[in-house]
């Protein structure tokens, strides 16, 4: 993909990360402590070296078309507010699973259910999806709450579905098609 494609919302500029933007994004980690707790690469101590290889790492994946992860900047400000992206791609199954966070000031302002819809909306118009998933720590309210508010159904808790901290975790399983996404 054409990595100056570019997503505008309301509020939002959905654009693939450059070099450029190491310093925001390892002070958008390390000033947020709420991700610690579901993202494991994410803790106080993030490095500009850290966030150098994870912003390479992305725009690698975007070339070879295996993930789109999107950072999500404010359009009044060229603020950068955090991540949403497809990371997985089933393309046997014509799937994708979403993930999503928000540095710790960005949340709670309507930025994540603005970017998801964006994403969704990609998905299935662009990249012709037929399903999308959201997975998320049974634990993390403000996932479950989000994935609703998207349309999402949920499926199931199925075991060992992700891997955190090296070890294997149960996840929600919310799924998303173009037949039940909200409108």
């Amino acid at each position: 993909m054409n990595v100056n494609y570019t997503i505008y919302t309301k509020r939002l500029c959905l654009r693939l990360l450059t070099p450029d933007h190491v310093p925001q994004f390892a002070n958008a980690i390390q000033t947020s402590p709420s991700l610690h707790q579901w993202i494991d690469w994410c803790h106080s101590n993030y490095t500009e070296e850290e966030a150098l290889e994870f912003i390479s790492a992305t725009r690698l994946n975007w070339v070879k078309a295996s993930a789109f992860g999107f950072a999500l900047f404010s359009r009044d400000s060229d603020e950068f507010l955090g991540m949403a992206a497809f990371n997985e791609f089933y393309h046997t199954f014509n799937m994708g699973s979403l993930g999503y966070w928000l540095k710790d000031s960005a949340q709670h302002q309507g930025y994540a259910l603005e970017a998801m819809d964006a994403i969704i909306e990609f998905a299935f118009a662009h990249l012709l999806l037929t399903r999308l998933e959201i997975v998320c720590d049974p634990d993390n309210s403000p996932s479950h709450h989000l994935a609703e508010r998207l349309g999402a159904t949920f499926e199931c808790v199925a075991q060992n579905r992700y891997i955190f901290n090296g070890k294997p975790k149960a996840g929600m399983v919310y799924s998303i098609t173009p037949n039940t996404r909200r409108v």
